[in-house]
């Protein structure tokens, strides 16, 4: 497998950064596809899938954004609405420039989900560009349902907001790096109102149900980080009736009920999910 990088500048100082992988037995088929990862991570936790994905023929583009992998912020301030805004646009528009193409398939892990779901609520005339989103445990406002997991939550925004970043040693839960912004206050406080809101009060949750595009939604059955409630809380508002839902779980005749890394990563998501996400694309990747 070839992995091409290509870094690209948001600003003076931030920058994107895209792997084109290609298989140079396969030919490629159809349209793009960025694959992007969540936060606390970075592209190793969507190469599995990304690779499987190249193997069938698709022409995938991993991205790292703000400030994950080898990307850079472009400020430690910066929060959810920044890559949102800045790195999911740019990494849009320059795979559709780099491929020829004018439309494009996004699929992402966790808060990689966030991001063309809230650039589209906020700006629906550049749906054209899309053409089909499938997210693996996104969701926004349903982590902290208890006092436990709202603890969890507090304590995230109270260490973003200190330090403007949440270190890898600090964080409650294993994950592959820490995050070099602010970004998780924004997150914790979503999750506390349960409510999906930007700074000045817009209602993502409300602005999705224009969306007119075909929609993927993966949950995990025992995933706390991305609940069931939350991620079905976000397709029952995505306003397109080419939407699939499917949860991962033991009652729905999964081999375990998923937690949020083994949604991407592990012979289990291999074997029960990549085949999933791979047959919805080839069903509209035309």
């Amino acid at each position: 497998m070839e992995d091409f990088k290509l870094p690209i500048k948001i600003n003076s100082s931030g920058e994107i950064v895209l792997h084109r992988l290609m298989n140079p037995k396969t030919n490629i088929t159809g349209l793009p596809v960025i694959i992007a990862h969540g936060t606390l991570s970075n592209s190793d936790a969507v190469r599995d899938l990304a690779i499987y994905l190249s193997d069938l023929g698709f022409d995938c583009w991993l991205l790292e954004w703000g400030g994950h992998g080898h990307s850079t912020p472009s400020s430690n301030k910066q929060d959810f609405e920044f890559p949102a805004f800045n790195d999911a646009p740019l990494a849009i528009d320059t795979v559709l420039e780099k491929t020829g193409h004018q439309k494009l398939y996004w699929i992402s892990h966790s808060g990689g989900g966030h991001l063309p779901l809230m650039y589209l609520a906020r700006y629906p005339e550049q749906q054209g560009k899309i053409a089909g989103i499938a997210t693996l445990g996104t969701q926004a406002t349903d982590a902290a349902p208890d006092l436990n997991y709202k603890f969890r939550a507090a304590y995230l925004w109270l260490l973003s907001m200190l330090f403007n970043q949440v270190s890898l040693k600090a964080l409650p839960i294993k994950m592959a790096e820490g995050e070099p912004t602010r970004l998780l206050a924004q997150w914790a406080k979503w999750n506390l109102r349960k409510q999906w809101l930007g700074n000045d009060g817009f209602d993502y949750m409300k602005g999705i149900e224009e969306l007119n595009l075909p929609f993927f939604m993966i949950a995990g059955g025992n995933d706390d980080i991305a609940p069931v409630s939350g991620c079905k809380r976000i397709y029952d508002h995505i306003g397109n009736d080419d939407k699939t839902w499917l949860e991962c779980s033991l009652k729905k005749g999964f081999s375990r009920n998923f937690t949020h890394g083994q949604l991407v990563k592990g012979r289990a998501a291999r074997e029960e999910i990549y085949p999933k996400i791979g047959e919805w694309l080839a069903a509209r990747n035309k």
